[in-house]
């Protein structure tokens, strides 16, 4: 039985036995402003890990994961401090999940863009719908891509990160399982959602101090060197939004394709 156990602007917790789900806000396609990725990564650096064993990250089903961040937000910017403090929300948000000592599960629906994919890949295992679409399309917005380089170099090969930031494409579901970015795809008749609460059921039986220790070390270096790239995407991006206010318009353009 469900038992909804937070709620607030960023999404919900419910929880299943020894399972969370924790599901983002709002309809349509979901983004990142600053506030909710500093409410969701509040949400998670609170979680009681003494009852709960597995977390679900969600947009919901059929919904996108999540398309970058918040357009009429980021439309605003003007390379300033605005943008440190946005860069700030979205490592504070990653690392959230990197931290979390408990198997963290991505469920992915829609697209998958930019800061979305960034968070998936934060997670210990990624479970994709049959029509997930994974991109990394910075460059194309003409925006660096420093995050993103750091985070999808500790998960994929390097060919595969190359190919992504280069080139911009949409990584389809089957390309996606095939290349590593998600561990397994649900069938067309398949709740990409449930698929996900079966994985996370079966992660919750881990032993919770083995886990803990395991992910702990296997994240620290990437805790670190995501760090410095806080540094070098903050300036990246000071710069960027100081000479263009183009790249939402750009978003737009990818996501409507």
């Amino acid at each position: 039985m469900n038992n909804l156990i937070k709620e607030n602007t960023a999404g919900n917790m419910e929880v299943q036995g020894e399972v969370a789900v924790f599901t983002f806000s709002g309809s349509g396609h979901n983004t990142f402003a600053t506030w909710k990725m500093n409410e969701i990564a509040e949400t998670l650096e609170n979680l009681d890990t003494n009852s709960i064993r597995a977390v679900i990250i969600t947009a919901g089903e059929g919904r996108s994961f999540g398309v970058g961040g918040d357009f009429h937000e980021v439309n605003t910017f003007k390379g300033s401090d605005e943008v440190d403090k946005w860069i700030a929300a979205c490592v504070r948000m990653y690392t959230s999940v990197l931290a979390l000592s408990v198997p963290v599960i991505a469920a992915l629906d829609g697209y998958s863009i930019g800061i979305g994919l960034q968070l998936a890949v934060c997670g210990d295992y990624r479970v994709a719908s049959h029509i997930a679409d994974l991109r990394m399309p910075e460059l194309k917005l003409g925006i660096a891509c420093v995050l993103g380089s750091c985070l999808l170099n500790e998960r994929v090969a390097p060919h595969v990160v190359n190919r992504m930031i280069m080139t911009c494409e949409p990584w389809l579901a089957p390309k996606a399982f095939e290349d590593g970015l998600v561990d397994v795809v649900a069938s067309e008749n398949e709740s990409v959602l449930e698929k996900a609460k079966t994985i996370a059921q079966q992660f919750s039986k881990y032993q919770p101090v083995p886990f803990k220790t395991t992910k702990r070390y296997a994240n620290a270096g990437i805790i670190e060197r995501l760090e410095h790239a806080r540094i070098e995407a903050t300036r990246a991006h000071r710069a960027g939004f100081a000479a263009s206010q183009s790249a939402q318009e750009r978003m737009r353009e990818v996501i409507n394709s």
